[in-house]
């Protein structure tokens, strides 16, 4: 069973959709209930992207025969996307059509649980992890434990932005931990195994190189670690500006010093609180010196560290698999006895565990699925653009087609906008869509992003002109010419790009950039377009997610503060868990001001009671109590006697639990979001 599914979560999404469509609910608010299940607004009315969340991007031939049904019965299509951040995406799904969706996928292990929305999105892993010969760990089983320990937590129910995480099996990094809000780092110091955590990188708009926040984490120390950087996004990121939300804005308003500073004090509060498990999660590995940088392509099948076993890399063009692919993958798993295939950040495919005697025999059968193993050139990457996307502003799939890497086998990644889902920041040649007006009229175009790298060593590409997107596969085949006479010998495209530099590209494609008077008849129409390219809204693009109402957000709050509370009382620190008792009574009473739009931030109770009292008038027995409850507290904090706290624990958490209904009746809120306060 797949804990990250919970059939509680269908019932009560076939609940707010029913509200919904009778017009009961309030649009907005539904808008975050369904993110919250990976369900997005596709630019068609009533028409839905549904996202799946894998961990890793590990699948079993049971989830695949479980995809290939669901294309079947519930999509437009007849395929599935793989997405770079390894999720796999339906997409022209019914709106009510969403629900059986759902059970559907859940009966078959499939989880789509926060893969949108502000929460923990699924986390990513390097792409052989597991059998990598240069890997420190397997990091499958940090993995599962991270993703499972976060999801429905009351701390990551709603962040002020989305929070993206990789993890790596080693310091190359191959996860790009780089460009992720939180990249976790295997590696090892004089006291043994352990974790780096670099923190604030992103790409989009505005991309920025992550941080080292936390040099050296000890395993039994990596949950607290990565909750401490949630908590301090939770409680310092802009809620107000969805744009400028991300972990990596709030190193820009902290500085790094600071901002490190931050993540400290609030380490040391969730190490405090937690209670690691009484064994490692896994064995750890000490590979040999030689593979030390050690980075897999994915572009032919490799030996893994276990013996007479290989993986075995496969091409799936645009990213997109069939009913028929899904079908028999899953029909190859179960004859050849493989337990896992995995989708790659690249958009493509690995199968594990392949015996070198079988791979010729594999390989034809994939052949006759019209899949192949990788080919020179095909490394092409893009999201969907304007074909589904609301933001989409160029036509990026349709572009893909017509692009390759090349002798050299260059990444090409393609974004139909600047938010950065095909990860162009990071590729050799990076290309993101925008409008640019030549003589009054608008062309579609593709802003250049050269030399990108996202692991250990790399960095963010450099930013190159402007080319009308007519004109991209003559700029793309121009520069992968330059590169193959211009560099030095056994030179990497991303150390050319940079000793090349910004003016050198500005000058080799001039004549691409420049548009005159007449070329405009050739250069106003996207690929596969015939009508005149404009930029325009196509509904609301939900990347950014939905904001949790005031009331809602507290009470989350308030139950967070509960869970430490009893994870204090556990350890016998009394004085830790009556400050998280007087947090929680606080939170919970703001949220009955903020259910009325009063919330005046207050942060002692002795003033907040004469609120509550002034504007719920009508409660002055629950507030008498909530008096009483306080005079318990004091009492408390200063004899610190531990056979008074869980009568306290108690008497805080049926008074929050009255609150949590109060603001119910005023404001329905998502069963799955707030439980008990």
């Amino acid at each position: 069973m797949n804990p990250l599914i919970d059939e509680a979560d269908f019932d009560d999404y076939e609940r707010q959709l029913r509200a919904f469509s009778s017009g009961e609910l309030d649009p907005h608010r539904f808008v975050g209930i369904r993110l919250n299940l990976g369900i997005y607004a596709q630019r068609q009315e009533r028409m839905c992207m549904v996202r799946a969340k894998l961990p890793g991007g590990r699948l079993s031939a049971r989830q695949l025969r479980g995809f290939a049904s669901a294309v079947r019965r519930y999509s437009g299509t007849d395929s599935v996307h793989i997405t770079t951040r390894q999720d796999i995406q339906f997409h022209y799904i019914p709106l009510d059509k969403t629900v059986r969706l759902q059970r559907h996928l859940g009966a078959y292990g499939i989880a789509t649980r926060e893969a949108g929305g502000n929460t923990v999105r699924n986390i990513t892993g390097c792409p052989l992890s597991g059998a990598c010969p240069a890997e420190r760990v397997d990091i499958n089983p940090y993995i599962d434990s991270v993703a499972g320990y976060f999801v429905r937590h009351p701390l990551t129910a709603a962040l002020p932005r989305k929070i993206k995480f990789s993890f790596s099996g080693c310091e190359s990094d191959c996860a790009n931990g780089l460009v992720h809000d939180l990249g976790v780092i295997a590696t090892r110091n004089e006291n043994g195994p352990g974790f780096r955590l670099l923190v604030g990188g992103g790409l989009g708009g505005r991309p920025k190189e992550a941080i080292v926040a936390l040099p050296f984490v000890e395993e039994a120390e990596l949950i607290p670690a990565i909750q401490a950087v949630l908590s301090v996004h939770d409680k310092y990121s802009d809620r107000k500006r969805k744009m400028r939300s991300r972990i990596k804005f709030l190193v820009d308003r902290f500085g790094e010093s600071q901002f490190r500073e931050k993540i400290q004090k609030e380490f040391k509060r969730t190490l405090s609180a937690y209670t690691p498990a009484e064994s490692p999660l896994t064995k750890w590995r000490n590979p040999e010196p030689a593979l030390a940088g050690f980075r897999p392509t994915l572009r032919a099948p490799s030996r893994q560290h276990q013996q007479d076993l290989n993986t075995l890399p496969v091409t799936v063009p645009n990213g997109e698999l069939n009913v028929k692919q899904l079908q028999g993958l899953a029909r190859l798993m179960q004859v050849e006895g493989l337990t896992e295939l995995r989708t790659t950040q690249e958009q493509n495919i690995t199968l594990f565990d392949v015996p070198k005697s079988r791979l010729g025999k594999i390989g034809v059968v994939l052949e006759a699925l019209g899949l192949k193993q990788p080919r020179q050139g095909d490394r092409i990457v893009s999201c969907p653009g304007t074909a589904t996307c609301p933001l989409g502003i160029t036509a990026s799939h349709r572009i893909a087609s017509r692009l390759n890497g090349g002798v050299e086998d260059l990444t090409v990644r393609i974004n139909g906008c600047q938010n950065g889902c095909a990860n162009a920041a990071i590729s050799d040649i990076g290309l993101y869509g925008k409008g640019r007006r030549h003589h009054g009229r608008l062309v579609p175009s593709y802003g250049l992003q050269l030399g990108g790298d996202g692991s250990e060593g790399g960095g963010i590409g450099i930013s190159g002109p402007d080319i009308p997107a007519i004109r991209v596969p003559t700029a793309v085949k121009l520069l992968q010419e330059s590169y193959r006479e211009n560099r030095i010998e056994s030179e990497p495209f991303t150390d050319w790009v940079r000793r090349e530099g910004e003016q050198y590209f500005d000058q080799l494609l001039a004549h691409l950039i420049h548009v005159g008077p007449t070329e405009l008849v050739f250069l106003t129409r996207d690929h596969g377009d015939s009508n005149l390219f404009k930029v325009e809204s196509q509904g609301v693009g939900e990347c950014a997610g939905a904001t949790a109402p005031p009331a809602e957000k507290l009470l989350l709050d308030a139950q967070y503060e509960r869970e430490l509370a009893i994870a204090f009382a556990a350890k016998n620190k009394q004085a830790d868990a009556g400050e998280c008792l007087e947090n929680q009574l606080l939170f919970s009473g703001r949220a009955l001001l903020a259910v009325i739009g009063s919330d005046q931030d207050v942060v002692e109770l002795n003033r907040l009671i004469p609120l509550l009292l002034e504007h719920h008038a009508g409660q002055q027995e629950a507030i008498k109590e909530l008096e009483k409850i306080n005079l318990d507290l004091e009492r408390f904090r200063e004899s610190l006697d531990e056979l008074q706290l869980p009568l306290l624990v108690e008497k805080v958490s049926d008074w929050s639990y009255w609150v949590a209904q109060q603001v119910r009746l005023e404001q329905p809120i998502s069963a799955a979001a707030v439980t008990t306060a």
